[in-house]
Formats: C-alpha cells, sequence, structure tokens
C-alpha cells in the first residue's frame, strides 16, 4: 500500500512537471528580433493595405503593431503586447491579460528559418484567399 502511494505520488510530480514545461522550451538564440509582414490588394474595388510588425524580446515578451488603411483611409496604428512561448518548432503569442484558455487570444506561428507561418483556421484561409491577401508570413528584419 505504501509503495502505491510512493509510486502515484512519483508519478503525478513527473506529469506535474513535463505539463509545466510544455510549450516551455528555451528560446533558440536566433528567434529574438523583429519580422514584418506587408499585404495589399482590392477587394470590391476598395483597395486596402495591411502592414505588421513583430518585435519579440529575449525575455519572451512580444510587441505586435498594426497599421492598415482601407479605400484610402488611415486607421491609427494598434498595439499588442503579451509573451511568447516556445515548443518544438513553434511559438505561442499570448496577448497580456488573457489567460492560455483563452484561444482567441492566442495565436500559433511555426518556425521556419528566418520566418514566421501564422496557422490559422480554414475559416481564416478562406477570407485571407477571398480578398487576395498573401498568406501570414513575418519575415526577419536584417540590421
Amino acid at each position: 500500500m505504501i509503495n502505491r502511494a510512493i509510486i502515484s505520488l512519483a508519478l503525478a510530480g513527473a506529469l506535474s512537471g513535463a505539463c509545466r514545461n510544455a510549450g516551455n522550451d528555451p528560446v533558440p538564440p536566433s528567434l529574438p528580433g523583429s519580422y514584418v509582414y506587408a499585404g495589399k490588394g482590392s477587394t470590391f474595388t476598395k483597395p486596402w493595405e495591411f502592414s505588421a510588425r513583430l518585435d519579440l524580446a529575449p525575455d519572451r515578451h512580444y510587441t505586435l503593431t498594426l497599421d492598415k488603411a482601407i479605400d484610402g483611409h488611415r486607421d491609427s496604428t494598434e498595439t499588442d503586447v503579451g509573451t511568447y512561448t516556445v515548443s518544438g518548432d513553434h511559438i505561442q503569442l499570448r496577448e497580456n491579460g488573457h489567460g492560455p484558455r483563452n484561444s482567441q487570444d492566442m495565436h500559433k506561428l511555426q518556425i521556419k528559418a528566418d520566418s514566421l507561418i501564422a496557422e490559422v483556421g480554414w475559416t481564416a484561409e478562406v477570407f485571407i484567399k477571398g480578398v487576395g491577401a498573401p498568406n501570414v508570413v513575418f519575415v526577419k528584419r536584417r540590421g
């Protein structure tokens, strides 16, 4: 009976450690930096233009800045800040003030060399293709 309790406690400790470390890989030295995305086109004869800058800090914090103009009207710059985790070849961005359970405030990107590729659902993919926007790929800025 005591052996079973010790084994159960050891397993519980190991599992909680594994869950705690999930998505918490070390930040690769080449990952921090500034990444940019830009797209423009026209939908229903209305020209649009988007540009975004994602700044990843070595301390696992990020800042996302978005500028957009639709039909010649430029909106004010939007800024989002939060934290990110690394899991294998993916990073997950989580907006400040929102827990990890709120999936709308968590964004997953695949790390590919000097690019970060957004993983969007099929409905977003259809919308992106429908308006003629390029895939959401952030490219690292050099210099």
